[in-house]
């Protein structure tokens, strides 16, 4: 996603290639391959940091030192600007916002997209089964969304579990083969679409377990 500086925040982490697995069936997380992940992650946030808010942030004490010595002081405010909302961008993208729910979260997020210049999400998602996953659960399919740069997503619920369909296919498979296994969940990616299916917990004894799709519905995705 760009910010106000032009700069892009927020993409998906790299992380150390790993030979492809012949399945997509589940398979423990080992814990030293979870460690190096999350390594990889602040790697990637702090490169995320450094090309856009730092470089922003530069820009605009050039500019602002030019003021001082009688330059442009509209040109310093702008630049000014471009790094505070550079700055803005990349905290909201770096903390998750799923405190409230799966189905809340990405709403924001939709508005986030349209606020920097992009198309909305197109959300179907099943209300009920976004309120039965975990934190982590949440966390993990929020992430997903986030960095994927899907149109369409889709929430639904398959037996005990899950299904996140996205309309694209995501980078770095095997990293996020990884994370779901970390859940107790599984990635499985195709040329056009990816789905991540995460278990749900169980319901509370008061639970209507009727389905609550969000009204804002897309087509089908193949």
């Amino acid at each position: 996603m760009a910010t106000g500086s032009g700069q892009r925040v927020g993409a998906a982490p790299p992380v150390q290639r790993r030979p492809s697995r012949r399945s997509d069936a589940a398979a423990p997380a080992d814990p030293a391959e979870l460690l190096l992940l999350a390594d990889a992650d602040r790697d990637a946030l702090a490169d995320g940091l450094h090309d856009g808010a730092l470089q922003a942030l530069v820009v605009a004490r050039y500019a602002a030192d030019a003021a001082v010595r009688g330059g442009d002081q509209a040109l310093a405010r702008d630049a000014v600007q471009d790094a505070l909302v550079a700055l803005r961008r990349a905290v909201w993208l770096i903390r998750p916002r799923t405190t409230l729910g799966l189905v809340d979260a990405l709403a924001e997020l939709s508005e986030q997209r349209v606020q920097a210049g992009g198309e909305p999400l197109a959300l179907a998602l099943d209300g009920v089964a976004a309120g039965r996953l975990s934190p982590a659960a949440t966390s993990l399919a929020y992430r997903l969304v986030q960095t994927s740069g899907a149109a369409q997503v889709r929430l639904v619920r398959v037996g005990s579990r899950a299904r996140l369909e996205l309309d694209t296919s995501v980078s770095d498979a095997e990293a996020w083969r990884l994370r779901a296994s970390a859940v107790g969940g599984q990635l499985v990616r195709r040329f056009d679409h990816t789905a991540l299916l995460i278990p749900l917990l169980p319901p509370a004894a008061d639970h209507d377990d009727a389905s609550a799709p969000s009204p804002h519905a897309p087509k089908d995705i193949p």
